[in-house]
């Protein structure tokens, strides 16, 4: 199947959303939401994903404010940022129209989606989180973790490459295309307004909004699918395990072989998983 996808900016509240979609008019709609690394994007995500939904489902892949081609606030206070998107999520789905949407995360998206789940869960189905960060027992980042919020030290397309690497279990899985890659994302990464957010988004370090207190996740009424790479170096696996066992309508999948971008390294077993879980089949 060859996917159509058409390209908008949306004001969404008080911020403008780039938005990627694709099977606009399809009854059910999927929001992805993408990772906080330097020079991410909806589509560095979840472009190789889109084709696997869009004849099913509405397929919403957006750059969070503070990423991409969406607005860049001059001035977001430390920890702001999560709240920030939470809202203008909310304000997009209206804006668009939309009574309801899945919601798809990978890391800080899989935290915003749990985020979203306390303040509406009326306004959504059900969630699929990657590598969901902001657990409660996770203590100091990984040190790959550091690597990514401290990557403007030295923005270079050899630690972008590095940084990459550090996403996947199998770092020659992008072959011969790896420092094409990395000279991709930074070239979006030096661009002035998305160096100024991320700054902006770790200038406490991991921001602490991050993480929701237990009673908060035990009121989630959702059925929520945590997919976590067993050998993720980023957001260690312990981390989806503490949501699930909060979150009362959870399942978690642990998957082998893969790190931090399951639905980029195992993209069929991601796939499949997501779409028996949407249908109710797991």
């Amino acid at each position: 199947m060859s996917v159509s996808i058409t390209t908008s900016d949306v004001k969404a509240g008080e911020y403008s959303v780039r938005l990627n979609r694709a099977g606009e008019g399809n009854r059910e709609a999927i929001l992805f939401l993408h990772g906080s690394g330097p020079g991410a994007t909806g589509l560095s995500n979840f472009g190789g994903t889109i084709e696997a939904f869009a004849e099913d489902y509405d397929c919403l892949v957006i750059d969070q404010v503070g990423w991409g081609d969406s607005s860049h606030p001059e001035n977001t206070p430390p920890g702001a940022r999560l709240r920030q998107n939470a809202e203008t999520c909310l304000a997009l789905i209206d804006e668009l129209g939309l009574d309801k949407v899945h919601l798809v995360g990978n890391s800080m998206g899989g935290s915003l989606a749990l985020n979203l789940l306390t303040r509406a869960p009326e306004r959504f189905g059900k969630a699929i989180t990657m590598g969901t960060a902001g657990a409660g027992n996770m203590g100091a980042p990984s040190p790959a973790m550091w690597r990514l919020i401290t990557f403007y030290d030295d923005p270079t397309p050899r630690a972008m490459a590095e940084l990459i690497s550090y996403m996947l279990y199998d770092p020659t899985l992008f072959g011969d295309r790896l420092a094409a890659i990395a000279e991709e994302r930074v070239a979006m990464a030096t661009r002035p307004e998305v160096r100024r957010s991320h700054l902006q988004t770790f200038a406490h370090g991991p921001a602490s909004p991050l993480v929701l207190p237990d009673v908060a996740l035990k009121r989630i009424p959702n059925e929520v699918l945590f997919v976590h790479g067993r050998e993720d170096v980023i957001v260690r696996p312990e981390s989806s395990e503490w949501f699930a066992r909060r979150v009362p309508n959870s399942r978690l999948y642990l998957m082998p072989h893969c790190g931090h971008w399951a639905q980029i390294e195992q993209a069929d077993k991601f796939n499949n998983v997501t779409r028996a879980f949407l249908a109710g089949q797991i």
